[in-house]
């Protein structure tokens, strides 16, 4: 088809934009024209685009209708336009069904592009029109791995069928390498390549977070490696200021390839800050290459290969610095920026991530008249934005236990209680009938009458009986998979490899789960003292923790529980599939034995245990615990997290242990268990 161009305008600093229809060949019309560029030409294949009011009408960008792969229609727009700035952005038409392959649609890009290039030297060969091309391109992959098997005798990345390797990034890649030889004699085309990283845009299309079934957790699933690899990404929109700074450097960089892009970001970063946005729980899935290869459309097996690329030694830095100095006086656009700008695209809302999370209002509290299981109870009925109803479970009888009766009396009109046999899911499954949320007081150390497998399979059922029918459950328990084994007794170390295997066993379920780490309750501290009489009969609190060269302990009181399990409740999404580690206090040993003395009026001491001598206090279920959360709280299982911001977001008024003591000072048994008078 012919092409339409209105000569009667002003021809004084034309640019024309070769793609204009996609993101780059838009961003760069844009930023031509913000420049005082004009006009500006944009040539598209796509027909949609020539009735385009955002850019014929706002932009005054003149759209021309044509074919890149058409040398007589690619050389009347040079020669009609007279254009001095040249964009050009290429599409690799990717195999569908019944296209003959990746390599063949590599080859028909780099023909097209080779062609391109061999057109506009013959037009500048007949018109002598000085004029500057930037072209975005890509590594040329397969050339890259080609040479790493000649190296190294191995595959970097294994090639398809067809022996092609990222297809649609090798063609642009070997086309620009190819158009710098074909013009480094022609002083009149000053080509520049810009090869271009992952564009935040891909969130909105192929890489877009989905749902589960329940809507409670996204997932980007992609094969980008672990969710920490650091992988260069730049926003699409950023291009059409980098094209007007480099046409003002024309000289600087002629002939050079320019790795540019905004900044250096992870997959679980990108995760969080969708999460953050939007007030849901959105997460990393990685996948193997190969397992996204297999997937279910034709393109998949050229994705994998992309994404194996982006995160491999083959794959060069981009060049941040120089990026950053191409954009000023304006930084380039970060990722947060980019999805601030972006949140109420339609990839967003089609997924269901702009939609507000359901209220939860009922909960069922399975332990509630354990110590945690009051305190969440307490902190549902003290919450102010909603009216929690509260229903708490109990084996005994409910109508004989006393328990129960102190509970339901702080609200009788917000509290009931059910009897639940933790051996029947059925039994378990009434008791949640009806609720929106539940919390487990997973906690296998409260009753040592029953043995572990018990236990475990207690909680097993209360998780199945979940299932389907709460739509979120939040359980404590204890990080167990570097804790060190050394010096333990078999009896605990099998305590808390059951507590990590019942997390393990709620993340293979369809139900929305929040597991909250306990680091050493403040309470746990005391409740390990015996008082010592020494030899002139005064009392000494042996405070047996075991410490070695100030190591730190983490704490945190029973009561600041509830009030951050009615934070998850409220936010439920935000928090789906976290592991939260709550700790308000990093206590080394020795400021624990500050802390205590500080509470004392009399003479009394406080020593610390050595770390050879295990606590021996008889009939007390808090027995050995202080070496079990010493080595606990050292571990990387709460140490790794960094959490204690984020307990002091779900607890804004959290005590501290010196708090906590303070509060105790005054009481009795609290006093006479530290042998003070």
């Amino acid at each position: 088809m012919g092409l339409k161009v209105d000569e009667s305008i002003d021809q004084s600093n034309p640019a024309l934009v070769f793609g204009v229809s996609g993101e780059q060949g838009r961003s760069v019309a844009e930023g031509l024209l913000n420049a005082g560029y004009s006009p500006v030409y944009g040539f598209t294949s796509n027909r949609d685009v020539l009735n385009d009011q955002y850019l014929s009408d706002a932009l005054n960008c003149i759209l021309l209708e044509g074919s890149f792969g058409n040398p007589e229609q690619i050389q009347k727009a040079l020669v009609s336009t007279r254009a001095k700035t040249i964009f050009v952005t290429t599409t690799t038409p990717l195999p569908t069904e019944e296209h003959a392959g990746f390599q063949v649609s590599q080859d028909d890009e780099y023909d097209s592009i080779i062609q391109f290039f061999s057109t506009l030297k013959k037009v500048y060969e007949e018109d002598k029109l000085e004029r500057t091309v930037i072209f975005s391109t890509h590594d040329n992959v397969q050339a890259l791995c080609h040479k790493h098997k000649e190296t190294t005798g191995e595959d970097a990345i294994i090639p398809l069928d067809d022996g092609s390797i990222v297809p649609h990034y090798s063609a642009k890649g070997r086309g620009g390498e190819e158009a710098l030889r074909m013009l480094q004699d022609t002083a009149g085309i000053n080509l520049i390549l810009l090869s271009m990283p992952f564009f935040y845009s891909n969130f909105l299309g192929f890489f877009a977070p989905l749902p589960n079934q329940g809507r409670t957790q996204w997932e980007l699933t992609a094969a980008f490696g672990d969710g920490s690899t650091k992988m260069d990404m730049m926003d699409a929109g950023n291009l059409g200021r980098l094209v007007v700074s480099l046409c003002s450097n024309v000289s600087k960089y002629r002939g050079k390839t320019l790795r540019v892009a905004a900044e250096r970001i992870s997959m679980d970063e990108i995760a969080e800050a969708l999460g953050d946005l939007f007030g849901k729980d959105v997460i990393y899935n990685p996948l193997l290459p190969e397992e996204l290869a297999s997937m279910d459309f034709s393109t998949a097996p050229a994705m994998a290969q992309m994404c194996q690329y982006l995160t491999s030694p083959l794959s060069q830095p981009y060049d941040l610095e120089l990026t950053k100095q191409l954009l000023e006086p304006r930084a380039p656009t970060s990722f947060s920026s980019w999805l601030l700008a972006h949140s109420d695209g339609t990839a967003f809302a089609k997924v269901g991530l702009d939609q507000d999370a359901p209220e939860l209002t009922k909960i069922c509290v399975f332990g509630a008249t354990s110590v945690r299981g009051q305190s969440v109870i307490r902190g549902l009925l003290q919450d102010e934005r909603k009216s929690y109803l509260i229903r708490g479970t109990t084996r005994q009888d409910p109508k004989t236990s006393l328990a129960v009766k102190e509970i339901v009396a702080q609200d009788p009109d917000r509290i009931e209680f059910v009897q639940a046999d933790y051996n029947d899911v059925e039994s378990c499954r009434a008791a949640v009938e009806g609720m929106d949320g539940a919390f487990m007081v997973a906690d296998l150390r409260d009753n040592r009458e029953e043995d572990f497998h018990t236990e475990e399979r207690h909680v097993h059922n209360i998780i199945d009986a979940c299932e389907g029918k709460v739509q979120h459950l939040i359980f404590s328990a204890l990080g167990t998979s570097d804790v060190a084994k050394d010096g333990l007794p078999q009896k605990d170390l099998l305590e808390f490899s059951s507590t990590a295997q019942i997390a393990a066993y709620s993340k293979s379920k369809k139900l929305s789960c929040t597991f909250i780490i306990m680091p050493c309750f403040s309470g746990d501290q005391f409740d390990i003292v015996q008082s010592q009489k020494d030899t002139e009969n005064s009392f000494d609190s042996m405070l047996k923790i075991t410490s070695s060269n100030g190591s730190v302990e983490y704490c945190i009181s029973v009561n600041e529980l509830g009030p951050a399990v009615a934070n998850v409740f409220d936010s439920f999404q935000v928090f789906s599939g976290h592991e939260l580690a709550l700790l308000t206090n990093f206590v080394a040993v020795e400021k624990a034995e500050e802390v205590n003395e500080a509470t004392d009026t009399t003479d009394t001491t406080t020593r610390l245990d050595d770390g050879k001598t295990r606590v021996e206090a008889e009939h007390t279920y808090m027995k050995d615990l202080g070496q079990l959360f010493a080595k606990v709280s050292h571990s990387n299982i709460i140490t790794s997290r960094q959490e204690t911001a984020k307990t002091l977001h779900l607890i804004p008024n959290a005590r501290s242990l010196r708090g906590w003591v303070e509060d105790n000072r005054e009481n009795v048994a609290f006093r006479e268990k530290l042998g003070i008078r």
